[in-house]
């Protein structure tokens, strides 16, 4: 065992208390992030409902038989259109991963739609979306080439996917990736070093619950954490806490409920880089009020017009609701861009997306007021 690993099991599982756990967090998040916890106002525009995996946990995937389809442009256009009106800055383009790969069906539509990938139709998508609107195109695809993230990178600011586990005993008859072709933690892992190698601001996270005993916890958070601070492309890490859902595999798997997963996130934010923002989505906790004051800088995104296609039962929080329960911990909530501020340099930007960027946000990096500008 390191002294990290040990470090995180005694913060996690130790005698410290909860309470004394979350101040300890809390104070390290408002010396780097101050009195904010963002969000992102983003409309979802799922671009295909097909993926060459099957997870245990998804809703979201539907084979051709089960109605999984693409959407044409008009229907992206139409999305995105409405979420520009909203005020929306972010355009999240959900799909599974190369479905053609795996369904002939998903090859045929493409090519209806004059594509040959699902990868050349995102980066169409993306690029209208991108030079038609205040938006900013921001889509998890699954595992990516360097050729294809430097892609991505002509028409957005930033991407992401999830580690979901560091466990290989997720991948065993009856758990959550078996016979999955792209969850492979190596696999992973490969995407996100590409990230770093192309210079694009990425998003990445756990999904907890997943695994099932106490050291595979710990060991997540600690290899998270070291690798966190190798790869300097990681913006954001999102601790999303499963929830299992009707007609799936692990629709009777246990949940990681309140004080476990508030210690979780107080030890992630204590033992990661100053820079790197914590997200919790606010619509998988019964009561997000609990996680205001654990460490988290971070919300997600919000859409004020479509339902979280990746968790369809749980509906995003009331805004004005949001803001007051927010006010009431010493803190503000603020509207952000699918990049974060620290990323907002040429470095990390395309050269357009860059100036797009540029025009939208305050001194601080973050979208100016609508009187602003």
């Amino acid at each position: 065992m390191t002294e990290l690993t040990r470090k995180i099991n005694d913060s996690i599982f130790g005698s410290v208390s909860t309470k004394e756990l979350l101040a300890n967090a809390f104070e390290k998040k408002k010396d780097y992030f101050g009195n904010n916890i963002t969000y992102s106002p983003k409309v979802f525009i799922p671009l295909t409902t097909m993926c060459r995996d099957n997870c245990g946990y998804c809703t979201f995937v539907k084979s051709p038989k089960e109605s999984g389809t693409y959407l044409n442009q008009d229907e992206v256009l139409s999305i995105a259109e409405a979420g520009d009106e909203a005020g929306c800055y972010e355009a999240l383009f959900t799909l599974g991963d190369k479905p053609e790969l795996k369904w002939d069906f998903a090859l045929t539509q493409l090519k209806e739609l004059g594509h040959s990938s699902t990868h050349e139709y995102l980066i169409s998508s993306m690029k209208v979306v991108n030079e038609k609107f205040n938006l900013f195109p921001h889509a998890n695809p699954g595992l990516m080439s360097k050729k294809e993230i430097k892609e991505l990178k002509n028409h957005s600011p930033s991407g992401g996917i999830m580690i979901e586990s560091f466990s290989k005993n997720i991948y065993d008859k009856g758990k959550a990736h078996y016979k999955t072709d792209t969850k492979y933690i190596d696999l992973r892992l490969d995407t996100l070093n590409n990230a770093l190698e192309e210079k694009y601001p990425v998003t990445t996270g756990l999904l907890l619950g997943l695994t099932s005993t106490k050291e595979e916890i710990v060991n997540d958070i600690t290899n998270l954490i070291n690798y966190v601070k190798k790869n300097s492309a990681i913006q954001e890490v999102i601790l999303q806490n499963f929830r299992a859902k009707k007609n799936t595999l692990m629709k009777n798997s246990s949940e990681i409920t309140n004080d476990l997963f508030l210690r979780i996130i107080a030890t992630t934010r204590i033992y990661s880089p100053t820079h790197i923002s914590l997200q919790v989505p606010p619509n998988l906790s019964p009561d997000i009020t609990k996680f205001l004051k654990s460490g988290i800088n971070d919300l997600g995104g919000i859409s004020p017009l479509t339902i979280d296609w990746v968790n369809p039962d749980h509906l995003w929080p009331n805004i004005n609701k949001l803001k007051l329960d927010i006010s009431t911990t010493g803190q503000v909530l603020r509207k952000r861009l699918p990049v974060y501020p620290e990323f907002i340099k040429k470095e990390w930007l395309n050269s357009k997306i860059f100036e797009k960027v540029n025009n939208i946000i305050d001194t601080d990096g973050y979208p100016k007021e609508q009187n602003e500008q």
